[in-house]
């Protein structure tokens, strides 16, 4: 399904306890499969508990590139996201491209 140039990255982070994805699964994840050269965002998934939340952020980051686009996606989420898991999302975000710069040697492992 995904070409050999491809990678997986997952960024995650704690929802706060009013979140409904916070009793389910405790942390909030969102897997990227990106293109490992550019960064570009091929596919996404997230643990939302609606399919129209996880398309919505999909229809956000698809086409984007993690390496490079992270202040647009994150000015896209404060813009255009309005629920609990905002802030979770950016954190998920940034977590995943520290993941993504690390894993292709663009950024130290923190000891």
């Amino acid at each position: 399904m995904y070409g050999e140039n491809t990678i997986l990255v997952v960024g995650q982070a704690k929802p706060s306890r009013e979140d409904a994805i916070f009793s389910l699964h405790g942390e909030f994840y969102v897997s990227f499969v990106v293109d490992r050269n550019e960064g570009t965002i091929l596919d996404l998934e997230c643990n939302t508990i609606l399919s129209v939340t996880r398309n919505f952020v999909a229809s956000m980051f698809l086409g984007k590139s993690i390496k490079t686009d992270l202040e647009e996606m994150e000015r896209m989420i404060r813009e255009r996201y309005f629920a609990l898991t905002q802030k979770p999302l950016i954190a998920c975000l940034k977590d995943a491209h520290n993941r993504y710069m690390v894993v292709t040697g663009q950024k130290e492992k923190k000891a």
